[in-house]
């Protein structure tokens, strides 16, 4: 007889076999097997997969979650660099605009001296004298300030015997700062130095570069035939003319013509051809003007997208700064007009920091320098249009006229006009709206080295006639004091055909500057 179970003895249920029915067949005649594990336990086990299931499914959701936040930001990434914001400047693609338009070269500085000597001789003059600013920058590219001591350039030129024109080119300078003097030579440049000490005079330096032969050869070598009389005696020879800058401060000029007081040499102001030398730029020059133009208008269309109201003028300044910076051209922070509503009916602004509300324009006065060359550019705009209608109105229509008038000035452009001419085009449109007492000042005034050369743009200019090359600016504008003013300006090139907007694209409206 087998013994009873020990109770203590937990069965193994998974090595039991299967067990039938004692009688062999349930009710239903059948023959059904059953398990010895529990039904429990099944179910238990259902459950753990579907949680498990459960698992990997979140963990799938989690993963596709990562790997589209990843292809976002890639995304992203890509759209910045191609919208230019990539490190959170709004600015970015203006990156490097000006990248390709090289600078002045060395050659081109000393054929500017070569064609001055030209004019020179041309002119019946011996040499040509200026002090530090634009004019030496343009013959040299020397960059030094003014002070009480002398700091000059001499152009000298004469023709020999060859018909030749000679140039001799010299800088007289401080003792003290002769060897800062001399690194501000361009590579190769053949320009000498001269020194005059403290307590000595940079007037008697400069006749001491004037009575001196050059070129190996004495002065008397250069009389020809030309100098000789029908007894073949000399002829006298009218004095020497010896030009100094127009812009020479007087006691600098005086100082000069004392010390050639005795000599056969007469100092006189430098004929106006000589400024045409700046006046009329070459291709290089305007491939600089171009670039440098065109990227300013830029900068105002990319500043504008940033400007909400509740802003103030200060704050935009600072995005000015930020864009060309981004751009890469020479600017001094604060050196813009940044206007609001009632402060532009000023055309130099009023020194207010207003802050920006719902209904007032916008006025940007802006330039920057590209290799020392100046852009000058204003738009007029809304950010944000007022709840008066009538005022909305009211100032749509005058930026229209505004438009027109230098729509109107443009095409009366061509060689040979008088620049009186072209700032009438305008003033007469403006003065037929009813305006005419509202536009206060000149259209527009020369752009190069200095953001306000010649040609100048007035009425009163007559004289002054277009040339191919010349470059201005166009900016008519109606000013309301105590309640807006609007002006337009871009930079503008005279062309055999008639004119070219250097700045590219004109303002389209008051909502698209």
């Amino acid at each position: 007889m087998a013994s009873p179970p020990d109770a203590n003895v937990i069965p193994d249920l998974e090595r039991q076999p299967l067990l039938t029915n004692q009688d062999g067949d349930n009710a239903n005649g059948t023959n059904q097997a059953r398990s010895h594990i529990p039904s429990g336990l099944g179910r238990r086990s259902g459950l753990e997969q579907q949680r498990q299931e459960s698992v990997r499914r979140c963990w799938r959701i989690g993963l596709l979650a990562i790997v589209l936040a990843l292809i976002g930001f890639l995304v992203m990434g890509v759209y910045d660099l191609i919208t230019g914001q990539a490190g959170g400047s709004p600015y970015g693609h203006l990156n490097g605009s000006c990248d390709h338009v090289e600078p002045i070269s060395p050659a081109e500085f000393q054929e500017r001296q070569t064609n001055l000597s030209r004019l020179l001789v041309d002119l019946k003059s011996t040499a040509y004298i200026t002090e530090p600013g634009s004019n030496m920058k343009f013959f040299t590219n020397i960059h030094w300030s003014q002070s009480e001591r002398p700091f000059l350039l001499i152009v000298q030129a004469k023709r020999n015997k060859a018909e030749k024109v000679l140039t001799k080119t010299t800088i007289i300078a401080p003792a003290f700062e002769a060897s800062r003097a001399r690194q501000n030579l361009l590579p190769g440049s053949s320009i000498s130095v001269k020194t005059w000490e403290e307590g000595g005079s940079a007037y008697k330096v400069v006749r001491e570069v004037l009575d001196a032969p050059w070129d190996g050869s004495d002065d008397k070598d250069q009389d020809s035939v030309k100098d000789i009389d029908a007894n073949g005696s000399k002829k006298p020879k009218d004095p020497e003319q010896i030009y100094v800058d127009p812009d020479m401060r007087q006691f600098v000029s005086h100082g000069i013509s004392t010390a050639l007081e005795s000599s056969t040499r007469k100092v006189v102001i430098a004929d106006r051809a000589i400024s045409l030398l700046r006046m009329i730029k070459t291709d290089h020059e305007i491939e600089i003007l171009r670039c440098v133009s065109q990227t300013t208008v830029n900068v105002i269309r990319a500043v504008k997208e940033n400007i909400k109201v509740g802003v103030h003028e200060s704050e935009v300044q600072q995005m000015l700064t930020e864009a060309y910076d981004q751009a890469g051209l020479d600017y001094e922070n604060g050196n813009s007009l940044v206007l609001f509503g009632k402060d532009a009916a000023l055309p130099h602004g009023s020194g207010n920091d207003t802050k920006l509300e719902q209904g007032m324009m916008v006025l940007i006065d802006s330039g920057a320098r590209l290799h020392g060359y100046l852009s000058d550019i204003t738009r007029t705009f809304w950010v944000k249009r007022g709840l008066n209608k009538e005022m909305n109105d009211e100032l749509d229509k005058v930026w229209g006229i505004v438009k027109r008038a230098q729509n109107a000035s443009l095409q009366a452009i061509h060689p040979g006009a008088a620049c009186s001419s072209i700032d009438k085009a305008a003033r007469s449109l403006i003065d037929n709206e009813g305006y005419g007492a509202r536009f206060t000042h000149r259209l527009g005034h020369g752009i190069g080295l200095d953001g306000h050369e010649e040609p100048y743009l007035n009425i009163g200019n007559t004289d002054t006639k277009l040339r191919a090359g010349m470059t201005f600016t166009n900016e008519p504008g109606i000013y309301v004091e105590g309640d807006y003013g609007i002006r337009l300006e871009d930079v503008v090139l005279v062309t055999d055909a008639g004119y070219e907007i250097l700045s590219g694209e004109l303002a389209e409206s008051a909502n698209e500057p």
